[in-house]
Parts: C-alpha cells; structure tokens; sequence
C-alpha cells in the first residue's frame, strides 16, 4: 500500500489537510479534530487519491464501537482506523476496512503482550510508538509476523532513517516539516 515514500502524514491540526494532501506519501492518517469535520477533511485527502486511515479513539464525537465504524465507511470515506481496542478493530476488519492496531511500548509485558495480540489479529499494521528507539522497532519487526510503521515523537530526519533502518516499512508523524522526505 505505501509504495517508496516512508513518512505518513499524521494530522493533529485541520489546517495541516493542505500540506498531507501535497504530500508524496499515499497515505495520510488524521489523529484529532470532531466528528464535525472529519467528513470534510477525509473528502479533501481522497480529491488528492490518498488512503485516509482514521485514529478513532482521538477524533472527538466518535465512539469505539459498530456506528461509529459505519458512519466512518459508509458516511465519511474513510479507507481505515487506527485503534488500540482490538475487539473494535475485529469488528472492522469485517467491515472491510483496513485495520492498523497502535501499540504503546511502555515496558516489557506491553511488547510481549500486545506484539502476541497483534499476531493474533493480523492487522493490516501495527503501529510501534514511540518510533524513536530503534532497539524497540526492531525487536517489534523480528516478533510480528507483518508489517511495522514506527510513530510517536518522530521530529527529525535522523528518527526516520533510524527507524526504517530498524525495520519499519514506514514511519507516520505530525511534524510537518519531515512530510516531503
């Protein structure tokens, strides 16, 4: 799905749809905003062809559950969610949509636990954050039997570079700047 570009687009501020959209990358994720405006800026990524990845735990209004996963297929356009809660990205994945099941490295049981979730799950990605330890994502990409996309506190080149050097096929972030890499 991601081709040769290695940084997604990860929008915290609604007036940073333009500069995702101009992006290279055919994937762009939205990471905040209302139930009130994700409607409009997933619209605005598909005019430019990209493949919308909601995070619906952050995106106010929305609930983890079946309607909300409706209104986001059906209603918005959304290509897929980005979701700690497995039970819901099952329910996706039945939906049809693509599923990316995030991750937080906080100690050893998460990495263990949550890498035998996603085993079990198969997501379409797992998400590894924070992506700026590289001994993380690499232990990440040698225990999961899919692909890894490194998130969370990326700010630099070299935190991409190292990440994909790790093993990540991709790395997202909200730091505009790393966007056109």
């Amino acid at each position: 799905m991601q081709g040769k570009v290695k940084v997604i687009p990860a929008i915290r501020d609604v007036s940073t749809v333009d500069l995702a959209a101009a992006s290279p990358s055919k994937i762009v994720f939205i990471l905040s905003g209302s139930i009130m405006e994700v409607e409009d800026v997933v619209l605005e990524l598909k005019k430019k062809e990209k493949i919308v990845f909601v995070h619906i735990d952050l995106v106010k209004g929305l609930k983890t559950d079946k309607f909300s996963l409706e209104f986001l297929k059906e209603r918005v356009g959304a290509d897929g969610i980005i979701s700690t809660h497995i039970a819901l990205l099952k329910q996706a994945r039945k939906m049809d949509l693509y599923i990316i099941q995030r991750l937080f490295l906080v100690d050893s049981n998460a990495l263990v636990n949550g890498i035998s979730q996603a085993n079990d799950l198969a997501p379409d990605f797992l998400e590894v954050l924070p992506g700026i330890s590289p001994e993380l994502i690499e232990e990440a990409c040698y225990r999961f039997n899919g692909k890894v996309i490194a998130g969370g506190l990326v700010r630099t080149k070299e935190h991409v570079e190292q990440a994909i050097k790790a093993g990540a096929v991709a790395v997202s972030t909200s730091k505009v700047e790393l966007w056109n890499l």
